[in-house]
């Protein structure tokens, strides 16, 4: 029995109701489908024309492209869903533009009714005419230019004067080539010729810095480069950085990334069921990086308007930019943009990350986070080498899968490259204003002197005029002085401000935690007793009904020994009961008392609590035993826990660890911590200083924030880290400052 194969019978209306009218979210995406048709016809130029005629007002679009001929028409323009274009043109040395066949359909987005004049080189011209109930084709001998004219009539939208500008500046964004001029006329008053964006941008005119990316998928390596014309010559002076115009880095996108895409690996719904070996994760990780393909992108970073004293104060170039480019960032698949990715989406999440980390670029242990406002730019993508970068069936958008989201990843990767290196030059500045302005200040005698002229003057306001000119100079000097302190002070508000409200949006959250597992802490401590004696009451108890040393065997295997699983039983219940024993006294009121405390007898008490619960750690320490200063205890508890705990979390496969800190007592208290264990993560060791930073952590399950409290709590001492290195294990040293 032969079976008879089948086809979709269509109606015409139906098709332009839903691929056309319905598939295009507005006129002007509607009209770069024809654009785009045009470029992969191998056009070098389109014009669009709207002019007013009998039938009201009428677009022409006309491209001087291949062309179309009679079977063209009947086999490839009439034939939904098929696509006659494959990756390359080598003729035009261009990129298709159009996969799905289906682009046609934007014409009926855009008129009641069209008639397409095509011509191909050789062939005689032809006349397609439609109202998207029927379609008929004719011939034209009289048509003797190549290309494709469609005139569109009963324009669904509304189409004026006012609508050029805006269709002008979304075709300069959404298309990224020159190898098709683009014109629009409007009438017989608007000629506009459409310019790219981002043809020629200029340093201090529409931005202030570029950030050029490149990604090799092979070596999972990112490069980059930083160009800045922000700050004057003279803060090179004041810098710690070695440039202010330029910095390039090199990043292996496996070591930077390695938590956050074994997170995306195990999030992802296509990825099977079950826990990945280190090795399986790690070979799965490469392959994702190298299957994403190369992309490079290209950032303008614009600084918002200033006042004029703030742009002395941080040394800037200039209070605003003359011409500067608009917020957003496209998305480009070779010469266009992605639908919906045309600039006005925060795709990358900016803001979230603005959100999440809302620190001044002034603050000292907080990551600053480039403003959406303030970042323009493009990626490029291409169509085969990023080919699992995959465009949603309706054409509006992006399929949100693993690789969109490491891509994602990586180019954050680079703007996070540039926030450190314009964070780190503010920080510079405002150490260094903060330094001059402290030791501008007069002495006590001139500050006297002052005073004195001011009340002579109160009493006896003649006296005005027998001031010498040394006194009006002082007298001056002490009045602008005070003026500058009084912004600084204003500043320093704000700073503060911004500061705290930062610090207690991160700190909420930890305090939250710690009541929550206080109040486990307080239900295992009134339970205490019942909880220590129950493992020796159980043992009693099955002692009573069996022969113990019947059940003591080394060939019973472990899940059945009853008295190792007592033993360990047991050994588990004390580190229960001293973990709540640690909870509860760290959160005690006088642990926030600044008192005068013996530094040694401090740090030990610290340091015991450690060893008490992992006796695999070996801890020593060196200090001056006669030492003491007032210093609340949570300040030395925070230093101390965190730098131990994160030895502790860096090496918890190992089965030993040495830890060593010493304290030395100069002017202030420097302290020198070491441990002999694996040491800083990869991704860290070109760049140690920043896991000092906020959320930064190589650890799946790290929340990144114990290395940022401990930088945190040092600035409140008025201290620093000094040294980061992983030479053989870790080494940190710095100093905090207390009164002996």
């Amino acid at each position: 029995m032969n079976a008879e194969q089948l086809h979709y019978i269509t109606e015409d209306k139906i098709l332009a109701e839903l691929l056309g009218k319905q598939n295009f979210s507005n006129k002007e995406s509607a009209i770069l489908e024809l654009v785009k048709n045009a470029y992969d016809a191998g056009s070098t130029k389109i014009s669009l024309e709207f002019k007013s005629s009998t039938d009201g007002l009428i677009l022409t679009i006309t491209d001087d492209g291949e062309g179309m001929d009679t079977n063209s028409i009947k086999n490839s323009w009439m034939h939904v869903g098929k696509s006659t274009r494959g990756y390359f043109d080598n003729e035009t040395n261009r990129v298709y533009a159009g996969s799905k066949g289906i682009g046609r359909f934007a014409l009926s987005r855009l008129g009641d009714s069209v008639e397409m004049k095509s011509k191909k080189k050789g062939s005689v011209g032809v006349v397609w005419q439609t109202d998207w109930e029927k379609a008929y084709l004719t011939t034209d001998t009289m048509l003797a230019k190549k290309g494709t004219t469609f005139i569109i009539k009963g324009l669904r939208d509304r189409w004026t004067s006012r609508s050029i500008e805006p269709l002008k500046r979304y075709l300069s964004i959404i298309y990224n080539d020159d190898k098709m001029g683009i014109e629009i006329i409007y009438g017989s008053t608007i000629s506009e010729k459409v310019s790219r964006a981002w043809q020629q941008p200029k340093l201090g005119v529409n931005h202030v810095s570029e950030i050029c990316l490149s990604y090799d998928s092979k070596s999972n390596y990112l490069k980059g480069t930083i160009i800045s014309d922000e700050f004057k010559d003279n803060v090179i002076n004041i810098s710690s950085q070695k440039s202010i115009t330029s910095n390039n880095f090199n990043k292996n996108m496996f070591d930077m990334l390695r938590k956050e895409i074994k997170l995306l690996i195990e999030s992802d719904e296509e990825h099977e069921e079950g826990i990945l070996k280190e090795t399986d994760f790690d070979t799965e990780a490469k392959e994702l990086l190298v299957n994403l393909g190369d992309f490079s992108a290209n950032f303008y970073f614009g600084m918002a308007p200033n006042s004029k004293k703030n742009s002395e104060y941080f040394e800037y170039k200039r209070t605003r930019l003359s011409e500067p480019f608009g917020g957003g960032v496209v998305l480009y698949r070779n010469a266009f943009s992605i639908d919906s990715f045309e600039g006005t989406k925060d795709w990358l999440d900016l803001n979230n990350r603005v959100v999440a980390s809302p620190a001044a670029a002034t603050h000292p242990t907080g990551s600053w986070r480039v403003r959406p406002r303030n970042l323009s730019g493009y990626v490029d993508i291409d169509k085969n080498k990023n080919k699992y970068i995959e465009d949603l069936s309706n054409r509006q958008g992006i399929v949100q899968n693993i690789y969109f989201s490491l891509l994602k990843l990586i180019i954050l990767e680079g703007i996070k490259s540039f926030e450190i290196f314009r964070q780190s030059i503010i920080r510079d500045i405002n150490d260094y204003k903060i330094k001059k302005l402290k030791s501008e200040r007069p002495s006590e005698n001139e500050k006297q002197e002052v005073k004195d002229i001011f009340k002579s003057l109160r009493n006896n306001p003649e006296a005005i005029k027998s001031l010498t000119e040394g006194e009006i100079s002082k007298v001056i000097n002490e009045y602008d002085r005070k003026e500058q302190e009084n912004t600084e002070r204003e500043k320093e508000k704000k700073e503060l401000e911004e500061k705290f409200r930062y610090e207690s949006q991160l700190l909420n959250v930890l305090a939250t935690s710690q009541l929550k597992i206080s109040s486990v802490g307080h239900e295992v401590k009134n339970d205490r007793n019942i909880i220590f004696k129950t493992p020796s009451d159980l043992e009693e108890a099955i002692k009573s009904e069996l022969d113990w040393d019947d059940l003591v065997s080394e060939h019973i295997p472990f899940y059945r020994n009853i008295p190792e699983l007592f033993g360990s039983l047991k050994n588990n219940t004390s580190k229960i009961l001293n973990l709540a024993d640690a909870i509860l006294e760290e959160t005690e009121k006088d642990k926030f008392k600044k008192e005068l405390h013996n530094v040694y007898e401090i740090s030990d008490k610290i340091i015991d609590k450690w060893k008490h619960q992992y006796k695999w750690v070996e801890i020593t320490i060196d200090v001056d035993k006669s030492v003491e200063c007032y210093i609340s205890l949570d300040s030395l508890m925070v230093i101390f826990d965190n730098l131990i705990l994160n030895s502790i979390q860096q090496n918890e496969h190992k089965q030993r660890l040495k830890i060593s800190i010493k304290i030395l007592i100069t002017d202030k208290f420097e302290f020198v911590y070491e441990d002999d264990g694996k040491g800083l993560d990869e991704k860290y060791k070109s760049e140690p200083m920043n896991i000092l930073e906020v959320h930064e952590s190589s650890r799946a399950d790290g929340h990144g924030l114990g290395m940022w409290m401990l930088n945190n709590t040092l600035h409140k001492l008025d201290g620093k880290i000094l040294e980061i290195k992983s030479d053989r294990g870790f080494y940190i040293s710095g100093y905090f400052m207390c009164d002996s």
